[in-house]
């Protein structure tokens, strides 16, 4: 899958969904600087095309930092 976050596209894998909460847990394979709040959308490969499947915002992350 792909997300996009702000002007940033990476690559990633829904790990855990919970659906009474309507909350997912993503791990991206690159490091992203974001926000709290801001917009995420989801793309998933249908034949030889990006669509979009999905969208929400990040309300959580992990800080890290860069050497």
């Amino acid at each position: 899958m792909k997300f996009n976050i702000g002007s940033t596209t990476v690559n990633g894998v829904l790990s855990e969904v919970k659906a009474d909460k309507n909350k997912a847990k993503i791990i991206l394979q690159e490091p992203v600087c974001a926000t709290i709040g801001e917009k995420i959308a989801i793309s998933r490969l249908f034949q030889t095309s990006w669509r979009l499947i999905g969208w929400g915002k990040m309300i959580k992350g992990t800080e890290i930092t860069l050497i």
